[in-house]
């Protein structure tokens, strides 16, 4: 699948910095997932996206931002015909990591990556997106699952037994009477309850894993629950309702689309609580980020890291100052890189054009994508696309080293330190500090203040902070106090603590997020709607995002229809001053049409009523990026739009089914 060309660049999520780095594993572990969704779609196989992966799915439309692991789980009889087939179609240099087909793993669950090891080769790099270490994807067995106080004591009995006897055993022992005579008694004894014997020759402790996977299938389809059998053991939870694993819907994750159950607005409900749209960012580092000891590793052993990184050097604050041309104004001069993130810019702007004594300049300055080894390939040159109200010059059209200007202000801190992208050598920091009297730094992003037990936001933090523009500037404008304290704490851990003086005066609090932008250009919104958002006197009337998800829909049937019914009436009365904009799930139709086709003709029946009543908009298209920009408030189903909209700081309602 085709990445779009933007997407390895850094960026801000939900006040979360995702480092460009962090991009190229999610884009490679996407890579991971399109294999095994082509397996299960060429054999008929169901997959889940499971845990944060299905939470990221459901509220971020993607990867959690400050996660980066990949979970996804398939019934038993699924899992297994899987595990065959992965073992013969699995591209080159893939690796299938299972009990069955691997003596020395050891492990509940599978996992399928992409290399065993890190690779610098360059058609490994090629293919996964410029990122050398290995990711995978882990795949959970889901077995059914019945309360039965007596089975499922002895159940747990078992199991947690097995693990024991497992936790002893060497790997590549296949015969038992090299085993611990206590040890070996334990096993026969467990194979004679399972009825089956070892096999002579084959590695003892593998055997005993495929038996324990045995008895975490001891339900039939008949039971009316679906759990992962360890969880269970361990903590009596993650036990759910078969019905929410009955079929599959495909949702949005980053560019590609995943396959979720059906009932996943339930499942989240009980494994998260109610409350699982609300981000939650703190807690430990864990693992994050999963490949951090392959990137360690590779640092020891070749003394390098495999994306550039920028060392410090006091020259770097070491200021020089050119001679400074006799004018009768000052001149300032913005450096803006993407016009996207001109808002960052312009309340600086804005300030630098109400003092009379200066002229300002805007001067786009062009950007190039990274390839394999650092070699730029594309370039990116952005005039044409600011507002019509800021006048840009062209960048070769103003001489930089003639006229020194008395102020340069830049958004693109890295200079040659991205793995995605760089601005063309000419506005490096280095560069630009032999030709202005000032340099000025504002970042083109806006983060959340990190808390003390945010660690992941603290560790990312290196990635924007650590770098030339930075420290080389003679200003640098945050936007609060407690991330001013941040860059001044990792800049101190970076150049020494007697560098704090330093940052002390250059690091600046200023007023430079821009406000939010909750409206959308005219000429975007479709001719058509005008009539359902304008009253009888051309006056624009309130606007409600009244989203359906299709998960709701199936969990409930009637109950969900009733309830849509009935808030459209609510709708429908209020048309005079009140507009509804129905934003229905994109795969609504698809997926009760083919799994549920009684609910599908309840569901026609009623928004054939609304659509002949006509008193509001039907949408159900992917892109709902201009309802959101037009609705005054949200009301509905929780789903990723609602997280969007929630973003825009508008008011957010969630639908309670059991309220008709």
């Amino acid at each position: 699948m085709k990445v779009p060309s933007d997407y390895y660049q850094a960026e801000v999520r939900d006040g979360f910095y995702v480092p460009s780095e962090m991009k190229r594993c999610w884009a490679a572990t996407i890579g991971v997932l399109e294999v095994i969704d082509r397996i299960c779609k060429r054999h008929g196989l169901k997959y889940f996206a499971e845990y944060g992966t299905l939470l990221g799915a459901v509220r971020h439309g993607g990867f959690i931002p400050w996660d980066d692991d990949f979970d996804i789980s398939m019934k038993r009889e699924d899992y297994l015909l899987f595990l065959k087939a992965a073992r013969d179609e699995l591209p080159k240099d893939y690796q299938l990591l299972s009990v069955y087909n691997n003596h020395k793993y050891d492990n509940f669950l599978s996992r399928v990556v992409n290399r065993d090891f890190i690779s610098l080769e360059e058609d490994f790099l090629k293919v996964n997106h410029n990122f050398p270490f290995a990711v995978g994807i882990d795949i959970f067995p889901l077995d059914h699952f019945q309360y039965d106080d007596k089975e499922n004591k002895l159940i747990k009995d078992i199991l947690l037994s097995a693990q024991t006897i497992v936790a002893l055993l060497d790997p590549d022992v296949t015969d038992i009477n090299e085993i611990d005579e206590t040890a070996k008694e334990h096993i026969i004894r467990f194979c004679d309850m399972c009825g089956i014997p070892l096999e002579e020759g084959k590695p003892v402790r593998q055997q005993i894993y495929i038996l324990i996977e045995r008895v975490c299938a001891v339900y039939d389809d008949s039971a009316p629950f679906l759990t992962n059998m360890f969880f269970w053991v361990e903590n009596g939870n993650q036990v759910y309702k078969k019905e929410y694993f009955e079929n599959t819907v495909r949702l949005p994750f980053e560019y590609f689309d995943i396959s979720a159950p059906i009932g996943y607005d339930a499942k989240l409900a009980e494994c998260y609580g109610v409350n699982y749209m609300t981000p939650y960012k703190g807690g430990g580092m864990h693992d994050y980020p999963l490949y951090g000891g392959q990137k360690k590793l590779l640092f020891e052993t070749t003394g390098t890291n495999y994306y550039k990184e920028y060392s410090f050097s006091r020259t770097d604050i070491a200021r020089s100052y050119p001679d400074q041309p006799e004018r009768s104004k000052k001149e300032v001069v913005f450096l803006p890189f993407r016009a996207k993130y001109w808002p960052y810019m312009e309340k600086e702007w804005e300030r630098m054009l109400s003092e009379e004594d200066t002229d300002v300049f805007v001067i786009p300055i062009p950007y190039y994508d990274k390839g394999i080894y650092g070699i730029s390939e594309d370039i990116h040159y952005e005039a044409d696309l600011f507002p019509d109200y800021v006048n840009v010059i062209p960048f070769d059209k103003y001489d930089f080293d003639r006229r020194i200007p008395d102020r340069i202000v830049i958004q693109n801190p890295y200079d040659e330190y991205d793995n995605a992208i760089t601005v063309h050598p000419r506005f490096y920091t280095e560069n630009l500090l032999a030709v202005t009297s000032e340099l000025v730094y504002i970042p083109y992003f806006s983060i959340e203040d990190p808390g003390p037990d945010d660690m992941k936001a603290r560790y990312t933090a290196d990635m924007f902070i650590k770098v030339p523009g930075v420290t080389r500037a003679d200003k640098v404008l945050v936007e609060s106090e407690k991330i001013r304290e941040l860059y001044i704490e990792k800049l101190c851990a970076f150049a020494g603590e007697d560098t704090r003086t330093v940052w002390d005066e250059r690091i600046t609090v200023s007023d430079i997020r821009p406000d939010r932008e909750s409206g959308i250009r005219e000429e975007d919104i479709p001719g058509e709607w005008w009539r359902y958002l304008l009253d009888d006197k051309g006056e624009g009337k309130k606007v409600i995002l009244y989203h359906t998800g299709v998960s709701d829909l199936v969990t409930y049937g009637k109950k969900a229809i009733d309830k849509i019914s009935s808030v459209l009436e609510i709708f429908r009365s209020h048309k005079d001053t009140m507009t509804v904009i129905w934003q229905a799930h994109p795969q609504t139709q698809t997926v009760l049409e083919t799994w549920y086709p009684k609910l599908w003709e309840d569901y026609v029946r009623v928004l054939q009523g609304y659509l002949t009543d006509d008193y509001g908009i039907y949408d159900d298209r992917e892109d709902h990026g201009r309802s959101v920009a037009i609705a005054d408030a949200y009301y509905g189903d929780r789903d990723a739009i609602m997280h969007n909209f929630a973003d825009t700081g508008r008011p957010v309602m969630i639908a309670n089914i059991d309220i008709q």
